[in-house]
């Protein structure tokens, strides 16, 4: 296979972008007066936060995400449940003086009260780093803000985050791009492929929050979604013992309880477990489709010695859906249906059923000084079983009728697995009279994904099928399915791995400036082989890397203690992990590079981050959908992104709670294989925004509101005809405390009712309009 590389020489040119946009960041980025800081600092070091505390003992305090937004929490037998990562990170409000002081401190940031943001995330260098010390963008979804925009899976949860596009896949599944490219997974910083492949995705119940990396990240990942990459970070176990638990109804007769209990297991509360379960139960906004699903989660946290803890976490998700829904298809003029979006094209008598499982195993050893050595293993499981009949042709849009076949029945079962190890230390170190810190690894990565196909051994034909009414197509009798082997059959079993070795360097080379190094060799292979019911095969190479260098380069220039300077150059490869082109054989890997730059501020001891960021992207080989053939892949020519964006997150006053973005995107594809590719996978311009408000005193204490937007430009889809047009969305909520322990909230998601497309990507199917107006009421409880 030919190996395509970009050339490392060709220079940046931002002269595309408007050069007022670094200006406007720069002003943006010191938006905060100084007197305002200096004012919330003396308080701050009068009234320390609990979350901010320096400890020196083994085990750190942690600190509550849901609580009362007028009172700090310091968590108790009776606090909400906490949202723990214990982190080593510089205080961003102190001074140069104080931080050479403090360099000898263990200070953990563990989280904050009430907040839209994180002090410090994982997803960039294994331990939490400030943000405003990252060299690329970096969005968060914290534990509030899921609750107040009642976020339940996480395509809720990527929607909201500033420049993502999520492009449904089914009922169960969705993807999610970044300035224009597939954004990769992991699980607690160690990389999972299982999340990228259009797999039925876990509830966001299991996880504390979710972390987004914007941009090339091949340091950490090898290879993956050049997007970035998004940072599961799941629910750990507290020090002391916590419940809660919420009960939700809402349109289209959706029902759903959760429950979150945090608890010790002996006195000295070295052992310690987690579980947070949920069951739902809902139809959709289109015809026929409903969903019964269960989800289990525990977690178990032991400290064996005062130096060393050993956690163990396991998730089972069972998901039953009846009539799965995986968009509408084209009209014959190329154009995308504008009647009811209730219109399912799947029948009733259709399923798609998902068990999956999976297991998650690390123990961490304290070393010397702050260094540490961490092993951590993840165990995915997932076994499917589908069965629908799919459009035959495409629509006549006179009459909203299309043709429909025996020979169109997707009738399937199979299996996606993944196994992934991490090992890594990490710690400071001293070096002419400066500190430093070092980061060095290995991890591993296999997938197989297991497919088989039944052989449909009849051939009626339905005409004149309306859209509107797709049940009139009858199931047809067991007998005209197996899963003989025979010459026509198809099933495949796709089996890849990569492994690979990487380091960190962050290194202070003047007082304020810091210089990052990395790097990463990575070996990836995937091979694949036919099975029953086809003819069994010999396994045959799709891709063999060896020696794949991805590496890295930063640097970040403290202007002022609160203000920070950036720039970075991050390179990505991206195997083709089981997509397929319909003339047989893998896709050859992506490749590509990022180069960013922008500047980043952090007030109130990180309860406020702002960012502005300039980038440009360069790639190869990009695999998009054949709209020739749905079930496989081809891949364009080279692509160069470019653009700027900025966001807001954090509390700007008490009580008030933003979350504010906009990214320019602008697309060059040069040799295009794919006519029309445009902006099939990001519009050039994206706002979100959320604002949320809790009355801190008066008769109307105890009341909260919020609102939010997301508008978008024109979205092109895999035709010149299929276009969105820019539209915009309107979400709000209201809800009110009775008191510490319940509160009862309403959320109303597209209020205007707006009809507009998330995908237009297909010509029988993948065209997914979006869901009409809906309301949930939450009535939430902790003890």
């Amino acid at each position: 296979m030919t190996q395509h590389g970009i050339s490392a020489r060709r220079r940046l040119n931002f002269s595309a972008i408007s050069h007022h946009a670094l200006i406007w960041g720069s002003l943006m980025a010191g938006a905060c007066p100084a007197a305002l800081a200096d004012t919330v600092a003396e308080r701050a070091r009068n009234h320390p936060s609990v979350c901010h505390a320096t400890h020196r003992a083994p085990r750190p305090v942690h600190c509550g995400v849901s609580h009362r937004a007028d009172k700090p929490l310091v968590q108790s037998a009776k606090a909400p449940l906490a949202a723990s990562v214990p982190a080593p990170v510089a205080a961003a409000s102190r001074s140069s003086e104080d931080l050479d002081a403090a360099s000898d401190e263990n200070i953990q940031v563990l989280g904050t009260n009430h907040t839209y943001t994180a002090p410090a995330v994982e997803v960039w260098g294994k331990s939490p780093v400030a943000l405003k010390d990252v060299p690329q963008s970096i969005s968060v979804i914290t534990q509030q803000r899921m609750e107040d925009s009642n976020m339940l899976t996480m395509a809720d949860a990527m929607r909201q985050i500033n420049g993502i596009r999520v492009f449904p896949g089914s009922t169960a599944n969705a993807n999610y791009y970044s300035r224009g490219y597939q954004l990769t997974t992991s699980i607690d910083g160690t990389p999972n492929a299982a999340g990228t492949l259009n797999n039925a995705a876990f509830d966001l119940s299991m996880y504390d929050r979710i972390e987004v990396l914007r941009g090339s990240s091949g340091l950490l990942q090898g290879g993956g979604g050049a997007g970035g990459v998004v940072n599961q970070v799941t629910k750990k176990p507290g020090m002391d013992f916590a419940a809660g638990g919420s009960a939700s109804v809402g349109s289209f007769d959706n029902y759903r309880v959760d429950t979150d209990i945090t608890i010790p297991l002996n006195h000295s509360k070295t052992v310690r477990f987690r579980t947070a379960d949920l069951y739902q139960d809902n139809h959709f906004f289109y015809k026929y489709s409903h969903s019964r699903k269960w989800q289990a989660y525990g977690a178990l946290e032991w400290d064996v010695t005062p130096t060393t803890t050993f956690m163990v976490s396991h998730a089972a998700q069972q998901q039953d859906i009846t009539a799965p829904y995986y968009g509408l298809p084209l009209t014959t003029a190329n154009t995308l249906w504008s009647g009811n979006r209730d219109a399912n094209p799947s029948q009733s008598w259709g399923y798609s059923n998902y068990m999956t499982q999976q297991t998650i195993a690390s123990i961490t050893q304290k070393l010397w000084g702050d260094w540490t050595a961490t092993a951590r293993a993840t165990f995915y499981d997932q076994d499917y079983n589908t069965f629908y009949n799919e459009p035959w042709n495409k629509m006549n849009p006179a009459t909203g009728t299309l043709q429909y076949r025996d020979q169109g029945i997707s009738k399937y079962k199979g299996s996606n697995t993944s196994r992934s190890a991490d090992v890594y230390a990490q710690g400071s170190f001293k070096l002419l009279n400066r500190t430093h810190h070092a980061l060095f690894g290995f991890n591993y990565n296999s997938y197989e994904q297991i497919t088989q196909y039944a052989n449909v051994n009849c051939n009626n034909i339905y005409n004149n099928i309306s859209l509107e009414n797709t049940n009139a197509v009858p199931q047809p009798p067991a007998s005209c399915f197996d899963y003989k082997q025979n010459a026509d059959g198809y099933g495949t079993d796709d089996y890849a791995y990569q492994w690979g070795f990487y380091g960190q360097l962050r290194l202070e080379v003047i007082r304020h400036l810091s210089l990052i190094l990395g790097g990463r060799v990575s070996r990836y292979y995937e091979k694949l082989q036919d099975i029953s019911p086809a003819p069994k095969g010999e396994w045959v190479n799709q891709a063999d890397l060896r020696g794949q260098l991805t590496p890295y380069l930063g640097t970040v220039y403290q202007i002022t203690p609160n203000i920070s300077w950036y720039a970075s150059y991050a390179s990505i490869f991206t195997p083709a992990v089981g997509k397929q082109s319909y003339r047989g054989g893998g896709l050859a890997p992506q490749e590509g590079n990022q180069v960013e730059t922008g500047f980043k501020a952090e007030y109130f001891h990180g309860r406020l981050n702002l960012s502005s960021a300039l980038f440009r992207m360069e790639s190869i080989n990009q695999p998009v959908q054949d709209p020739y053939h749905s079930l496989y892949y081809i891949t364009t020519g080279p692509i160069r992104r470019q653009g700027w964006e900025a966001q807001v997150d954090g509390q700007i006053l008490p009580g008030l709670d933003v979350s504010i973005g906009y990214t320019y995107l602008d697309t060059k594809v040069s040799n295009a294989k794919v006519n029309d590719f445009g902006g099939v996978f990001s519009p050039h311009h994206m706002f979100k925004s959320w604002v949320h408000y809790n009355v801190q005193d008066g008769f109307l204490k105890g009341l909260n509101v919020g609102a939010g937007i997301d508008a978008n430009s024109n979205l092109r889809g895999s035709y010149a005809t299929t276009i969105q047009g820019g539209y915009m969305t309107l979400d709000a909520m209201a809800g009110y405390r009775f008191n510490r322990h319940l509160r009862l909230q309403l959320n109303a998601t597209n209020l205007t009712n707006r009809y507009y497309y998330e995908r237009a990507s297909g010509q029988w199917q993948f065209n997914f309009p979006a869901a009409p107006r809906s309301f949930m009421a939450t009535l939430r409880a902790n003890y």
